[in-house]
């Protein structure tokens, strides 16, 4: 028996139903309101994933689109994607480590504007 999510447009409540078979059982509405007009919600899904399916996933170009290596919060959003998908691999403080890499980056680019040295930083991100 699956549990489907249904929207109510006339309250934009939101609820779960457990239900028998695959259609939508006669007489349902809203839990907030009592509208009958509700509609099913299209659910989010996990999929699982081989080890090769994901380093094939790892190794696609299209994972670098839009990723701007001059730009500390680009790489930072690209890297939490490469945590996730490496999952349990990466550490379970993978997504702490990069937010503190970037946090450290640009405070370091702050002191960088203000002093004149113009060296690039450790992290080859400047």
């Amino acid at each position: 028996m699956p549990i489907y999510e249904y929207l109510c447009p006339a309250c934009n409540g939101q609820f779960q139903k457990l239900v028998r078979g695959f259609s939508d059982p006669p007489g349902l509405a809203c839990p907030r309101c009592g509208n009958t007009g509700v509609r099913r919600a299209i659910s989010r899904f996990a999929t699982l994933k081989s080890e090769e399916d994901r380093l094939e996933s790892l190794a696609d170009p299209s994972t670098f689109m839009g990723l701007d290596e001059s730009d500390p919060r680009s790489i930072a959003r690209w890297a939490k994607r490469l945590g996730k998908e490496l999952g349990e691999d990466a550490g379970e403080d993978w997504d702490e480590m990069v937010d503190q890499m970037l946090e450290e980056e640009l405070s370091g680019k702050k002191d960088d504007e203000s002093s004149s040295t113009g060296k690039p930083d450790d992290l080859g991100w400047a």
